[in-house]
């Protein structure tokens, strides 16, 4: 019903416009010498409305053409981005897969047509690139990586000092490691890169410098913190042992009292001074350190000694025995200490005890000369075959 009242509206002021042109035509002259134009009223305003209405087609056209355009300019810029993406996305694939050579070639295509900064591409281009042993191939994508992206000179340092480190190129990854510190003192990732890189280069004194911060990083918990701290220490004992007397000493002197405490530690300073014919402060600090920690190998090489006060020796082994219970090698030690000031009967009891914790050569073997010294002969060969048995 609206529409209908609209319509008659509608023609009812159509009539009545034409009404009144007819009534009253009106003219309008446009005058611009030599030219003059003469027309009607009603004809001029039609004529702008098809003027106006041609306008604004145009208008309309062009817009719609550029966005039409611009939509293809999208869609081809999508493809392409796409078709990018597939490629990395497969130059990864293949690169997980070990299949080296194709999946550098799809990271490099896939970093030439990417609109953004193609940095995994060339990341991965140089793990290929390393695997097939391109070596120059790979330092050129870690350059460009470098390059592309040099907010990112943490990720790239360490792919790289990963690299370098798999090629046992040890030096150069040093230097990767010391300049990403500069940037990240206290990194996880980077501390423990360093740690790897030293314990290959056998740097025992700059691990003893890390040591602290891999402490404050929290890359290692106090339980590993403190067995880190004794093998480095171990090393650098080790490592004295094959130069002179003074700096093995230096490096005794120079560790914390906590270190020198340890075992472990006292095992591999002892041996180092065993091989420096130092007998008398092995056995003085052997006999420090068992009253506290047991070692049993502290105990052998203790074993080995000459005593020229072999009732002492008694006294201090059977104090060890007390503290630490039927060790079997204070239990050997004290039999062939026995022997040796001929007290048989106590030195039957040690080794029978020493043989009852398990299978032991050399106790076997004292305890059959022992036998055979009483004239237990058969058990005493019995003693020598058991020896056999293990030995074979």
């Amino acid at each position: 019903m609206r529409r209908l009242i609209i319509l008659l509206l509608f023609l009812t002021a159509s009539v009545w416009i034409g009404l009144m042109i007819v009534k009253h035509p009106g003219y309008i002259f446009i005058v611009s010498k030599p030219w003059m134009i003469q027309m009607p009223l009603w004809f001029a305003g039609v004529s702008l409305l098809v003027l106006l209405g041609i306008f604004y087609f145009i208008i309309h056209s062009i817009d719609a053409l550029n966005f039409w355009l611009f939509r293809v300019k999208n869609w081809l810029k999508f493809r392409r981005e796409h078709r990018s993406y597939n490629k990395t996305q497969h130059g990864l694939s293949l690169l997980i897969e070990g299949r080296w050579a194709k999946a550098e070639r799809l990271l490099l295509q896939g970093s030439k047509q990417q609109g953004v900064e193609p940095l995994m591409n060339y990341l991965g281009a140089a793990r290929a690139a390393q695997e097939l042993n391109a070596i120059e191939r790979r330092d050129t994508y870690l350059r460009k990586a470098y390059q592309l992206a040099p907010n990112a000179e943490l990720a790239i340092g360490l792919t790289q000092a990963e690299l370098e480190i798999e090629q046992d190129q040890l030096e150069q990854a040093s230097i990767t490691l010391l300049k990403l510190r500069a940037l990240s003192k206290r990194h996880p990732r980077v501390l423990k890169l360093q740690e790897k890189v030293y314990v290959k280069m056998g740097d025992w004194q700059k691990l003893q410098m890390l040591l602290p911060d891999l402490r404050k990083a929290k890359v290692l918990t106090p339980d590993q913190a403190l067995h880190f701290e004794k093998n480095i220490y171990c090393q650098m004992l080790m490592a004295a042992g094959t130069k002179d007397r003074t700096e093995l000493t230096r490096i005794w002197n120079e560790m914390p009292r906590s270190a020198r405490k340890n075992p472990d530690i006292v095992l591999a300073y002892v041996q180092q001074l065993m091989t420096f014919g130092d007998h008398a402060e092995a056995e003085q600090l052997i006999q420090k350190t068992l009253k506290y920690n047991w070692q049993p190998d502290l105990m052998k090489i203790y074993s080995k000694f000459s005593f020229d006060n072999l009732n002492r020796q008694l006294v201090i082994a059977g104090a060890w025995l007390k503290i630490y219970g039927n060790k079997p090698e204070i239990l050997l030690f004290l039999g062939k200490t026995c022997m040796q000031i001929q007290l048989w009967g106590k030195a039957k009891d040690y080794f029978e005890r020493c043989l009852a914790q398990g299978p032991n050569p050399e106790a076997a073997l004292e305890y059959g000369r022992l036998l055979e010294r009483l004239g237990e002969n058969e058990e005493a060969v019995e003693q020598y075959r058991e020896v056999l048995k293990e030995l074979t």
